[in-house]
């Protein structure tokens, strides 16, 4: 399969550019093991964060109130990624999402952040994407075309990020990236009750008026730790969540699409999520979750000879493959999770195998 074999030549480059003992601890790493979500796989570009977000899930996590960058250099990070098992390289594979356990853009990990995507686009060329609170670096321009850049604004009062830059400064810093012809996605996440639509009408006509045209909306998700930390800040979640744990968070029970009609009304694209904005800043598509499917489907292309020839070297006996509707690929076989993992990623289709 083209994808497999794209991803070895990855593997050789890169190995020949780093030492044996740059390659062990990369490959010794997370990022080389854990399984892509369809969604895509995140990469970590640092541990921790000073922002004090009054809703941010990483401190019940246990991750710090400091950043620390992350251990692997941009080349060790690219061929973590490129020896993942479960991950299909190349312009139409895994999608990348940079950010997660920490803000990219800290004085602490920005070069590093940079760096790490450079390297994927440069060595990999996966659809990337970046999720900050911070005005995002002029730089990105450079990284990759199609890269979409997610700012992230609860409200424009920013009262709930304490440290964090404020939010017109964020979406000042995107409308520059959007005259250079990045894509810049405005992200409400999360929605908090009686903060995000207090300010929710103006705050998207201001993104308007900065040259936004797509927008997603982000679930508040909660924690005992977060509810207490938002009602420090005058905000109670309490009547929407039906239960609460220590650390296991809780989607808040608040409608989203009552934001999203009044965005369409003001003439937004509303994406269902994070990584749909990933998808159509790239011109691409995709099927693989209940979101979808996003993009021009029509464009998602299975050759199926290549599908059964990349099992049967894998071990797989009297292989059939057929494609359904168009939006499923069917398997007569019952796959190892690393093979379903990895072409689900690959077509960016949904694999359908016989019941057990």
């Amino acid at each position: 399969m083209e994808a497999w074999r794209a991803r070895q030549r990855v593997i050789k480059t890169l190995e020949e550019e780093l030492s044996e003992e740059e390659r062990r601890e990369a490959r010794q790493d997370h990022h080389a093991r854990r399984p892509p979500r369809p969604c895509g796989i995140t990469i970590h570009t640092g541990v921790g964060c000073p922002l004090a977000c009054a809703y941010c899930y990483i401190y019940d996590m246990g991750f710090p109130g400091s950043a620390k960058p992350y251990k692997l250099s941009p080349l060790q990070l690219a061929y973590a990624v490129a020896t993942n098992p479960h991950v299909a390289v190349g312009p139409w594979g895994t999608l990348v999402a940079v950010g997660s356990v920490t803000e990219p853009f800290l004085p602490q990990t920005r070069e590093l952040a940079l760096g790490y995507m450079k390297a994927i686009a440069a060595y990999l060329g996966n659809p990337l994407q970046v999720s900050t609170k911070m005005p995002p670096p002029p730089e990105l321009a450079e990284v990759q075309g199609g890269l979409d850049v997610l700012i992230s604004v609860t409200d424009l009062s920013g009262k709930l990020e304490p440290r964090a830059p404020p939010p017109l400064e964020r979406l000042r810093a995107g409308a520059e990236l959007i005259k250079r012809g990045i894509s810049a996605t405005l992200f409400v996440r999360p929605i908090v009750p009686g903060v995000t639509d207090g300010e929710l009408t103006r705050l998207l006509a201001l993104a308007a008026e900065l040259g936004y045209r797509r927008v997603v909306f982000g679930t508040l998700r909660v924690t005992k730790g977060i509810v207490a930390r938002l009602r420090a800040f005058g905000v109670d979640v309490a009547p929407y969540v039906r239960e609460l744990h220590e650390r296991r968070q809780t989607p808040i029970r608040y409608p989203k699409e009552k934001f999203a009609a009044v965005a369409r009304q003001m003439g937004f694209e509303v994406l269902p999520a994070s990584c749909a904005a990933n998808v159509v800043a790239h011109g691409q598509a995709c099927a693989l979750c209940g979101w979808g499917p996003c993009g021009d489907v029509k464009k998602l292309k299975v050759d199926v000879r290549d599908v059964e020839e990349y099992l049967e070297t894998r071990g797989y006996k009297s292989v059939e493959v057929s494609v359904v509707e168009g939006l499923k690929i069917r398997i007569n076989k019952r796959l190892k999770p690393i093979d379903k993992i990895f072409l689900e990623q690959a077509t960016r289709l949904p694999i359908s195998e016989p019941a057990r």
